[in-house]
């Protein structure tokens, strides 16, 4: 008889909201199923999890949380922190309760001033004929790109695209960064429901309720068109395959392949 998966606390570097660990998942549907669950479980807040490279997706996120200042306490009314956030009267530099999470929102939300879709756009990523299959491939049958450990977030946040406040990533210069990633998923939830549920390495994966409405399909073709500056077309074949899915996965690196 088949398993099911093994859900634990994570603790490794999480201080500031719950974290959850799952290993041992036996499919993509089971995943959506414990995502679900936490979902309903907590309305006011969203659920992110990663999805493929753990470690990879960890590191790029701690790179930018630094590299943007997320943790920066000036200009922050701190008088209300617990003094384990303080040594000596100053505070740590760093931050280690739950209590701090609202620092780094609003550090970042700031950032996200004057960037959209347009700007994500104007980033310059492609899709070549190897990745495009790759993205065929993981909107096909997402569970193969998963990595077999991965971290549920319960984020303090109400948008599914805030949710990116607490586990930023696009650090590498030709990535999408966290504040293009940002405008990429507000802008897919705005126009077609989708809503942020996954980051990793090299995805972002976005979930919606319902399937898309023709109209829908041909300017979601578009706009991924424009979003890696291809050729007219070129998205349709996998506009197509996701039109009667819930999921859509799409990369924000610079390259799959490599």
């Amino acid at each position: 008889m088949e398993k099911k998966a093994s859900i634990s606390a994570y603790t490794a570097g999480e201080n500031l909201f719950e974290s959850f660990i799952i290993k041992n998942l036996n499919s993509f549907e089971e995943l959506m199923d414990i995502y679900q669950t936490y979902k309903n479980n907590n309305p006011q807040k969203t659920i992110i999890v990663t999805l493929d490279d753990l470690g990879q997706a960890e590191y790029t996120s701690t790179h930018a949380v630094n590299s943007n200042d997320l943790e920066d306490t000036e200009g922050h009314d701190l008088s209300g922190l617990d003094a384990a956030c303080f040594e000596n009267g100053e505070h740590l530099g760093y931050l280690s309760t739950p209590e701090e999470f609202f620092i780094i929102k609003k550090n970042f939300l700031k950032q996200t001033e004057g960037v959209d879709f347009a700007e994500a756009c104007d980033k310059g990523l492609t899709v070549d004929d190897q990745e495009m299959e790759i993205l065929k491939k993981i909107n096909q049958s997402p569970f193969e790109f998963l990595d077999k450990e991965i971290v549920l977030k319960i984020i303090p946040v109400t948008q599914s695209y805030e949710g990116i406040c607490g586990f930023p990533n696009g650090y590498f210069h030709s990535d999408l960064d966290p504040f293009e990633n940002y405008a990429l998923a507000k802008h897919l939830f705005e126009k077609y429901g989708y809503e942020l549920f996954g980051i990793g390495a090299s995805f972002l994966g976005f979930i919606r309720s319902e399937n898309l409405e023709p109209i829908a399909v041909q300017d979601l073709s578009a706009d991924l068109t424009q979003l890696y500056d291809a050729a007219e077309n070129t998205f349709d074949s996998l506009v197509a395959l996701v039109q009667n899915k819930n999921h859509l996965f799409l990369k924000y690196t610079e390259s799959l392949v490599g």
